[in-house]
């Protein structure tokens, strides 16, 4: 497996973890943007850009740079906004990368880099409810990071 998707795998259990530790249940996350029936609450994670950047003078280093959506669909405005601080807070320190060749989900995986998050935003979504059948609550949290292996 390549270490882009476990790194992908690690953002997506990392979220997960995160509404677990918090006592948050009843809450539908995805791996990806949601296609079918949307279920409130859910949280759902999807990479975007993957960019390299040289990393040192001299050398042929080079530093990828990801970025993931974390899109937020709920009930009303509160728990829109309680979700998205929550995420936004837990983000800021490293996000651990775990080995998934390991086998998977493994129960103590070995962790082989992490995620430095440079960039965190996050912006409410504006839902017209005349362009859907139930109205809902969005917002989007963006982290930009980049891989440091260990």
């Amino acid at each position: 497996m390549y270490v882009e998707r476990k790194q992908d795998l690690s953002v997506y259990y990392f979220i997960d973890k995160v509404f677990t530790d918090a006592g948050a249940t009843n809450i539908n996350i995805v791996d990806g943007f949601p296609t079918g029936e949307l279920v409130l609450p859910t949280v759902a994670i999807d990479n975007d850009f993957l960019t390299t950047r040289y990393f040192e003078l001299g050398n042929r280093r080079r530093l990828d740079i990801r970025t993931w959506y974390i899109d937020i669909f709920t009930e009303n405005k509160s728990r829109r906004d309680e979700f998205a601080y929550l995420i936004k807070n837990e983000v800021q320190n490293k996000i651990p990368v775990y080995d998934y060749d390991e086998g998977f989900p493994p129960p103590t995986p070995t962790q082989i880099g992490v995620l430095d998050v440079m960039e965190i935003s996050m912006r409410p979504i504006r839902v017209l409810p005349e362009l859907v059948s139930t109205l809902y609550w969005r917002a989007q949290v963006k982290i930009i990071a980049y891989y440091e292996a260990i």
